[in-house]
Parts: C-alpha cells; structure tokens; sequence
C-alpha cells in the first residue's frame, strides 16, 4: 500500500480511531459491542487493525481471537496506560509520514504525553482537586499544576475553559509566555496557531508574562490576544465565546478563515482555503458536531466552489465563472 492509499484508507483511520479510544480510559459495554461488530462487518477492517497494532497487546489478541467482550474487559484492566499506548503508536505510525499523519488527524501528537488530552471532535471536563473544573475542548492538551501552596493547570495546546474554585490560593493557568492568576471565576483559554487568546466570562484575574507591559487585568466581557510578542485588548462576546461547549460556533463578522480555524478541530482530515476567500467576512450560527455540514452552509451561503477528496480533504475556493 502506497503512502498516500495508506492515508485515504477509511478503515485505517477507523483503526486507529478505535486503537485511541480504547487507550483513552473505560470502554463502555456499547463501546466494546461496537468494536466487535466493526471487526466482524469486513475482514478489511480486521486486517486493517491488526496491520495498525501489530504485536502490541492486549488488543491484537482481541483482534485475531474474538474475545467475548468480559474477557476483553478483563483484559483491558492490565492494559498498557494511555501515555504507553499513545506513545507506542506513536512508534507504529511515525515510521511514515503517511502514518503520522493519521494518527495526527485524531490526537494532538505535540502533547500527547500531556496528563489530560482529547481527541479530535472530543469535549471532556476535568473536576480538580481543589473543586475547580476545566473543559477541554477538541485537540487540547493539559498538564495538571497541584503541590503544596499551587494549584493550577498549564494550557500545552489547544481551548480550555476554566471554573475556578473559590479558594485563598489564586488559581494559576500557564499558557505559553503568559500566566493567568485567579481567586474564582470562569474565563476560557485558547493557544492555537501561535496566538494565545483569554477571555474573561465570570469574576476577575491578572494575566502576566508581558514584560516591560507588566499584568493586565482581566474582566467579564474581556478578551485578550498575544501574539507576535504583540498584545491586543479586545470586546470579547461571551456567548460566543463559550458556545462550543453546547456544539455551536457562533460567527459575527469573522473572516472565513477563522471559521475554518475553529472547524479543524472537529474534522479528522485537511480543510483548505483558497486565499483569494480567505478573508470574506461570515456571520452565522454552525454546528460543530457537523463540520462537513457546517462547510457545505459556508460554501452555499458565500457562493464558493466546495471539493473533496475521499472524506478527510475538503477544499473551499472562489466558484468558476460561468462559460
């Protein structure tokens, strides 16, 4: 198989999807019943897991003996931990460029080693030690901040947003350069394509890390933007701002790519955007449990020519001038 079959395999990427969840905590009875029956569907699907895992155990004695599934779930207990697995696929895959780029589509392989981290399309809340919550959005990764006299979370990658537990120690979240400290409140946190974004929902911090700028207060109705050693205060809106955790995207008067920015996340394959549209002007409401759907209002709504390849390559550009 060439590289790039390899890459547009639907059955590898539903593999590797499936080699993800199960490192990524408890499968579900409904979960392993799934898995059984995407096996026994296609003896292509079979081949395709067992190509992807090799000899990594237990879920090739799965594969090649149709465990029941208590004994997987038995199995599943000795089970490698999810950093192993990660990283030992990882190893399977990084052999090929075509391979990491699979694996990538479902996990943010720059923190993979992260203590909490979803996958693509993926929403998942952390409770804290300290009562504080934290809500991961798709392709996050975060690192945990609690010892004697700190509490906190450090942002690796990706959308957070933060419920912070009233408590006398402030609350410190670490996103690249910068550090937002905080009693109590909620405020949301963003590090994607090297612009970390904080916006203020509920209750007051300080963000640091500025320099010479020294700390900036943070309020409800705030939005902050460093990037480029530049930082920019700005109105944020709050609804918009937290939409994604009911599956919405919210657009008021955002260029196109921004949008699409915000649907990667969510799509486990390439979005290309011409730049002859890239910065057309969007307002609207798009669901993000449908980015296919979502992408196809976009082009419908702004009169662009929408192509993809297989369903992981999807093109947006300006449409052909009728002969």
């Amino acid at each position: 198989m060439s590289g790039v079959d390899q890459l547009e395999d639907p059955r590898a990427e539903a593999a590797v999807g499936w080699m993800v969840e199960m490192g990524s905590g408890p499968m579900s009875e409904h979960q392993i019943r799934a898995f059984e029956a995407w096996l026994q569907a296609d003896p292509l699907n079979e081949a395709a897991w067992i190509r992807l895992q090799g000899g990594m155990m237990p879920y090739g004695v799965a594969a090649r003996h149709r465990l029941q599934p208590d004994l997987l779930g038995r199995r599943r207990g000795r089970s490698p931990s999810r950093r192993t697995l990660l990283t030992g696929l990882c190893a399977v895959l990084g052999a090929g460029a075509a391979g990491g780029s699979v694996l990538n589509r479902f996990v943010p392989l720059g923190g993979v080693l992260a203590d909490h981290v979803t996958l693509t399309a993926q929403n998942r809340s952390v409770p804290l030690a300290d009562g504080s919550e934290t809500v991961l959005s798709p392709r996050t990764a975060v690192n945990l901040r609690y010892e004697p006299g700190l509490r906190g979370i450090q942002l690796v990658s990706g959308e957070v947003l933060v419920r912070i537990a009233s408590r006398a120690t402030p609350f410190h979240v670490t996103v690249g350069p910068l550090t937002l400290s905080a009693q109590a409140g909620i405020f949301v946190l963003e590090d994607r394509n090297e612009v970390v974004t904080v916006t203020g929902v509920q209750g007051t911090g300080e963000l640091a890390g500025f320099g010479a700028e020294g700390p900036q207060a943070v309020a409800p109705g705030d939005l902050l933007e460093f990037g480029d050693g530049r930082l920019r205060r700005l109105v944020a809106d709050r609804d918009a701002a937290t939409a994604w955790l009911d599956g919405l995207l919210v657009a008021k008067d955002r260029p196109l790519a921004a949008i699409v920015d915000k649907l990667r996340p969510y799509f486990p394959g390439v979005i290309r955007v011409d730049p002859a549209v890239s910065a057309l002007r969007v307002t609207g409401v798009f669901s993000l449990k449908d980015p296919g759907a979502a992408l196809d209002a976009l082009a419908e709504s702004l009169d662009l020519s929408i192509s993809r390849l297989t369903h992981y390559w999807v093109s947006l550009g300006p449409r052909a001038a009728a002969a």
